[in-house]
């Protein structure tokens, strides 16, 4: 099997299955010798902010001189970017060797993400990693990676998404991201709701599980630009001074503070030294990211998200005139992400666009939510890199893409094959 027919097997296999349990998953692993069990985890659930709490113990691991892997999903340009060793993707072709030798064996039907999960288990084993940072997919006490025994269990925000899924509820939806907490392992998680915060530490009580509990009050901001956040944290734990992170985002200090204190839980050793590099060095996509002169791509994707995105905006671009791409898949809440939007922030110009696929949202009706609060023109263009350019050409100050990570995926897939003919 080639790279180019393993893209084209995940593009005809259901991302989802109809079994809940992850017993075909198991069944698949022991025939290829529980890669898993060889590996050190870092196990990352929550509603918004997993990825960037990866980047950061990713970061500071390597800074620390760990040989890492990071397992991540979705991906926004190539699949290859769901597992990463010290950084650097799978190449094209161990992706499809690592596909190549799961389809070598007998073995009973797996979905989209149970692949990709077995084929980086096999994957970080054969590279001999020191630590896995392992983002859950969807939820945590069903989701496919928590077939494993972490080091230490990571709680980020928790907020209402998937609910036809996870609940409808923030109890229900804590309880499936408490789910990944393991019997004598820490948990770490920045407090919340009241209700949230209950439901961890009655799973982690039930585990035996030593808690860290973590509060934005720990955090003191030094310095704030739309460059750097210079900032210190004083918990109950642990005294960092002198940290910077290099973005404008204040809501990427939780995840900071969440992933310095999951590090510490497993490495007390690591010196304060190799966390501040590690922090400053951190990078991730489509987070506030200037993809082109004043347009800025965030892949908020769910009301929790955009609450936080729209705080951003309103303390950084006050009173520039701003513009608007957005796309949203439909079964995301996007009334409730429209009206936070629009509430907030007015717009000279909004362009709505859509995704490809099942979960294509109808563009009209997204128009309609606009329109009950937007007075400006509003444009549709389903065909996203069109919309980029017809976005582009009308902006007169910012541009802002929000809304998706499937649209940040394809943005930033286009610009690069854009890149790419040039050089050509």
């Amino acid at each position: 099997m080639n790279y180019k027919e393993a893209v084209k097997f995940f593009k005809e296999i259901p991302y989802f299955s109809s079994d809940a349990s992850n017993d075909n998953l198991n069944k698949v692993l022991k025939l290829l010798g529980n890669p898993e069990r060889t590996l050190k985890f870092f196990h990352v659930a929550g509603t918004n902010g997993k990825g960037s709490v990866c980047a950061f113990l990713d970061s500071i691991l390597q800074k620390g001189g760990y040989k890492t892997a990071l397992f991540t999903s979705p991906h926004l340009v190539r699949i290859n970017e769901r597992m990463k060793v010290n950084g650097i993707d799978i190449s094209d072709e161990d992706f499809a060797d690592y596909l190549g030798k799961i389809e070598a064996v007998e073995h009973p039907a797996l979905n989209f993400f149970e692949y990709c999960f077995v084929m980086a288990m096999c994957y970080f084993a054969d590279q001999k990693v020191d630590y896995v940072i392992l983002e859950c997919g969807l939820g945590g006490l069903l989701d496919s990676t928590n077939v494993i025994d972490p080091e230490v269990s990571i709680i980020t925000s928790v907020g209402l998404d998937h609910t036809k899924i996870l609940g409808d509820t923030l109890e229900l939806i804590a309880a499936e991201k408490a789910g990944i907490i393991k019997p004598n392992k820490p948990v770490v998680y920045m407090k919340q709701q009241p209700e949230v915060n209950e439901v961890i530490e009655t799973f982690a009580l039930r585990n035996n599980s030593e808690i860290y509990r973590l509060s934005e009050e720990d955090i003191k901001i030094e310095l704030i630009t739309k460059k750097v956040i210079a900032f210190s944290i004083e918990s109950v734990y642990y005294k960092f001074e002198d940290l910077a992170i290099a973005t404008k985002t204040t809501y990427q200090l939780k995840n900071a503070d969440v992933a310095i204190h999951a590090v510490k839980a497993v490495l007390p050793e690591l010196s304060d030294e190799i966390i501040r590099d590690g922090i400053k060095s951190m990078r991730w996509p489509a987070r506030m990211e200037e993809i082109e002169e004043h347009i800025i791509l965030d892949g908020a994707h769910n009301p929790h998200a955009i609450e936080s995105w729209v705080k951003t905006v309103q303390q950084f671009y006050p009173d520039c005139e701003k513009d608007l791409l957005f796309a949203v898949v439909a079964d995301k809440d996007y009334e409730d992400m429209i009206r936070q939007i629009c509430e907030a922030l007015s717009f000279g110009h909004i362009t709505i666009t859509t995704i490809p696929g099942s979960r294509k949202a109808n563009p009209f009706l997204i128009k309609e939510q606009f329109e009950r609060y937007s007075p400006c023109e509003i444009t549709i263009e389903e065909n996203a890199a069109c919309a980029y350019e017809l976005a582009k050409a009308k902006k007169k100050d910012y541009l802002f893409l929000i809304g998706s990570l499937y649209l940040a995926g394809i943005i930033k897939g286009y610009l690069k094959e854009k890149e790419d003919s040039f050089h050509d």
